[in-house]
This record gives C-alpha cells, sequence and structure tokens, in this order.
C-alpha cells in the first residue's frame, strides 16, 4: 500500500499585479477616485491591487490611513510597495519589494508564467490608474505593443457581472455587452449590438485602438488610457452606431450612420 507523503509542496512563483500609485495631494486624488467609483462602483471588485506609495513619502500611519480609506471604499489591497520592509506588522498589508513593470507583448522569463495568463487586473486597473493620475510629467510615453495576436471572437452576449479579457489583440463581440460588464484589450474592441457596460480598448496604452459598436448606450469608454463616462458622451451620439478613437488625449465618438 502507497503511503501517503508527510510533505507539503512549496514553489515560488509570480504573477502580474496591479500597482496602484496615488499621487499628491491625496485629498484631490480620493475626489478622483470618488468620482470614478459613482459612475462605476464595482470597477475594483474582484481585481487583487497592490498600492505603490513611493513618490509620496508618507508615514506608517498615513499610509495606514490610506489603506483603510481605500478599504472603506471596495477596494481590496493584497500588498504595499514603496515603504520601509521594517514597517511589516499586522496592521499594514503585506510589504512586497523587486516589482517591475511588464509591458503586455513581453514574454515570459524563462520558467515563469506569461502575463497573459492573469492579465485582468492589470489590464484592467492600468485603464482606471491613468485616468486617475493623469500621467505623470517626464513619464516615458505608454507601450504601444504589436497587436499581431489573433482576435478573441465572443459568440454570445456579455452578461452582467462578466469581464472579457484580450491583452494581445482586438475583442470581437457578437452580441450585446450588458450593463455592469467589462470588455477590456489590448487593442480595438468590435460590438456587433448594444453596448451598456463599459469597453476599454488599447489596455496597454495603445492610443491607436478603436472602439466600433452598433448602438451606444456605455457605462464607460477608454482608450489608450483615457476615459469618459456615461455623463459625458453626447445626446447626439447615444443610442447610435459608432466609431470612438483617441485624439489628442480625448475620446472622439463618431456616429457611423
Amino acid at each position: 500500500m502507497t503511503q501517503p507523503s508527510t510533505h507539503i509542496r512549496f514553489r515560488g512563483r509570480s504573477f502580474p499585479v496591479l500597482a496602484l500609485e496615488p499621487d499628491a495631494p491625496i485629498a484631490g486624488w480620493f475626489e478622483r477616485l470618488d468620482a470614478c467609483l459613482e459612475h462605476s462602483p464595482a470597477f475594483f471588485s474582484r481585481k487583487a491591487i497592490v498600492i505603490d506609495v513611493a513618490r509620496l513619502g508618507l508615514d506608517r500611519d498615513t499610509v495606514g490611513e490610506l489603506v483603510e480609506q481605500l478599504s472603506g471604499r471596495g477596494v481590496r489591497i493584497m500588498g504595499l510597495t514603496g515603504v520601509d520592509p521594517a514597517w511589516a506588522c499586522d496592521d499594514l498589508p503585506p510589504i512586497l519589494t523587486n516589482g517591475r513593470s511588464i509591458a503586455a507583448d513581453e514574454p515570459p522569463a524563462e520558467g515563469g508564467e506569461a502575463p497573459s495568463l492573469s492579465p485582468s487586473e492589470r489590464a484592467a486597473f492600468d485603464e482606471i490608474a491613468e485616468a486617475l493620475g493623469g500621467g505623470e510629467a517626464g513619464a516615458e510615453p505608454p507601450h504601444e505593443p504589436e497587436r499581431s495576436a489573433a482576435p478573441l471572437i465572443v459568440e454570445t452576449a456579455v452578461r452582467s457581472g462578466q469581464s472579457i479579457f484580450h491583452p494581445d489583440g482586438d475583442v470581437i463581440v457578437i452580441g450585446s455587452v450588458s450593463s455592469g460588464a467589462d470588455i477590456v484589450a489590448g487593442g480595438s474592441v468590435h460590438v456587433y449590438g448594444t453596448v451598456r457596460g463599459r469597453i476599454m480598448a488599447g489596455a496597454y496604452g495603445d492610443s491607436r485602438a478603436r472602439i466600433f459598436c452598433r448602438r451606444l448606450e456605455a457605462e464607460l469608454l477608454a482608450v489608450g488610457g483615457f476615459y469618459m463616462t456615461a455623463d459625458e458622451i453626447r445626446d447626439d451620439v447615444r443610442g447610435r452606431a459608432v466609431h470612438a478613437r483617441l485624439e489628442d488625449e480625448t475620446i472622439k465618438i463618431i456616429k457611423l450612420d
């Protein structure tokens, strides 16, 4: 008879995570965050998020208050970076070090996992983080990946609560996108139906990405890191077949009929 193993297996493994980078003044940043949550209250739900406070120079108590305020808004924090590792305590999330940014088309490290295996949190979060931060002076321009991958074709409607992520290319939905659903694509998004949910094209900062749909009733549109909420969509394009693209850091919506 085979004896059961008495060992527990441990193995190091890395996963893409979402690094939220608040900027000063914190009060103003929270105002922008609250405005985003008002339009899309479930945007951060079920997303693993790390807070990077390296640029803020906060003390430990203030960082703890920041984490509490985010948690109170439904933003669950799985880790903290940009602080002294000696701060580790039960009152703060685990402190992470040696993190680095990744690009959508970056190949996996030898023995590691490809970022495309778990892109959802990073792709969705990068969109809203760019909108919240408004860009950083002197920062490098966003990486625009080559969209050589085959498009992801979704042959059914996308129901409320569903999230579709395809970081390497376009997404084509043969149906509608319900309110409360997310479509996140590294390339463009094509919806052959009504869009009532949230559509994010160019999830890694690709300003060439575009959004097409037969009927626009969206909660949120984002292209290349810049977003537009439902309240900002003009009445003359609402309910129409449209084409949305980025022009001078502003989303332009053009009627197709």
